[in-house]
């Protein structure tokens, strides 16, 4: 993975996003799971939309997600 946010993959992986956050693959998860990381299962696995999760980097709306590394550090 590139070291911007426009070079990561659309759809991220809980391990791929901790990569980029820096925070543990477990404060991921529970960041999905209790609905503070948006994040969809495909084929029984958890995507997370790279433009929801760093609206501002990726010229996506801006929502009231945040980033994923604030989101995570606050779980």
């Amino acid at each position: 993975m590139g070291n911007r946010i426009d070079d990561l993959p659309l759809f991220l992986t809980p391990m791929q996003l901790a990569q980029v956050t820096g925070e543990h693959v477990n404060s991921i998860r529970r960041g999905i799971t209790e609905g503070r990381i948006p994040a969809d299962k495909v084929n029984g696995r958890w995507r997370i939309c790279r433009d929801k999760v760093f609206p501002n980097a990726c010229g996506a709306d801006a929502g009231d997600e945040g980033d994923a590394a604030a989101v995570a550090a606050r779980s």
